[in-house]
């Protein structure tokens, strides 16, 4: 009973506790570091952090199906800096083109436990439709809910608490609404490492208890 204690402990101490991360896609730089042009499409450029972006995270009833995805510094809006650089809009002909309110989905292959955004130049529009984010697990049963208050500038809006979510819709303004998207800055859960180890010791600690 003494040894199998002792390994117990070994192992608890091994496994340690998962660890976070913390990220800011700014759309000024990719993942590795890499400049992203005005009038860049955003899709996977920060896949090397396991995060994707897609439009038209909702269909149907009023929502766009050709939600543009632009990177961009010069198609501005109300609310608006040069400090903030890129981002992220429906640039010019696909903004005055969108079929109905616009959307994207936001995909991490690793779970993630908090979300923040900042909004710029969300008023609510023309019929009061304000920025929202939904956060959903793995499974896409959906664990939180945050909306933007429709002020104008710049405005952030953020979520914690929610256990650990995989994907984020934003629905960013209404139809013909200038809403300009930027600083997504998130915490994702790092697994604690070393299972295979922990198998072998575990293999070990029940041997010596047979002899």
């Amino acid at each position: 009973m003494k040894t199998f204690a002792i390994g117990a402990l070994a192992l608890a101490a091994i496994a340690g506790t998962a660890s976070a991360a913390t990220r800011t896609i700014n759309f000024d730089q990719d993942a590795l570091g890499n400049s992203i042009s005005d009038l860049t499409t955003v899709s996977n450029q920060y896949a090397a952090w396991g995060v994707n972006f897609t439009p038209n995270a909702f269909s149907g009833g009023s929502w766009a199906s050709n939600t543009g995805m632009t990177a961009t510094s010069t198609d501005v809006g109300n609310g608006y800096n040069a400090s903030l650089g890129n981002v992220l809009h429906a640039f010019n002909a696909d903004w005055f083109n969108e079929d109905g309110d616009p959307s994207f989905l936001i995909s991490f292959s690793t779970g993630i436990t908090s979300i923040s955004l900042d909004v710029i130049g969300d008023t609510g529009g023309r019929d009061g439709f304000q920025t929202f984010v939904a956060l959903f697990d793995a499974s896409f049963t959906q664990v939180g809910f945050f909306d933007a208050s429709g002020i104008g500038g710049v405005e952030n809006i953020s979520l914690s608490g929610f256990g650990t979510a995989y994907y984020a819709a934003v629905a960013h303004g209404d139809f013909n609404d200038w809403v300009g998207i930027d600083n997504i800055r998130y915490t994702e859960v790092i697994p604690a490492p070393a299972s295979l180890g922990l198998l072998g010791l575990a293999g070990l600690v029940a041997g010596r208890r047979r002899r």
